[in-house]
């Protein structure tokens, strides 16, 4: 009897970690706010986080493809559109609060940007 009681304690505490992991990594699923207060929708799909501008009129502008990230080690890890450079760079993300910091990376060069959660 002992052994199902630890059996069972352990199957619930393994399903409730993965629960919390998952919602950990899906905490950057929201609409963010860059810092030129452009409006910004990630996404998930499949085991890919992907990031579109949202147009004037509300809806996600699914030609423009702004972020695609894979979450990696406690945090979110892949390439990001530099509009101002127009290519491709790469960035490192992490969701404290209702904020989400941005390391994005050119060659030796990184640059740090800060986001904030739009509000519903």
């Amino acid at each position: 009897m002992n052994h199902l009681i630890t059996i069972a304690f352990f199957v619930l505490s393994t399903n409730l970690f993965a629960q919390d992991k998952q919602d950990q990594q899906d905490e950057i699923v929201a609409v963010w706010i860059t810092a030129d207060e452009t409006k910004v929708e990630i996404y998930k799909e499949g085991t890919i986080y992907l990031g579109n501008p949202i147009n004037s009129k509300g809806e996600r502008n699914t030609e423009i493809e702004v972020l695609n990230l894979e979450y990696k080690e406690g945090k979110w890890a892949g390439k990001i559109y530099s509009k101002k450079r127009g290519r491709l760079l790469d960035v490192e993300c992490q969701v404290e609060g209702e904020k989400l910091l941005l390391e994005v990376t050119a060659r030796f060069i990184s640059a740090d940007l800060e986001w904030s959660r739009a509000k519903s």
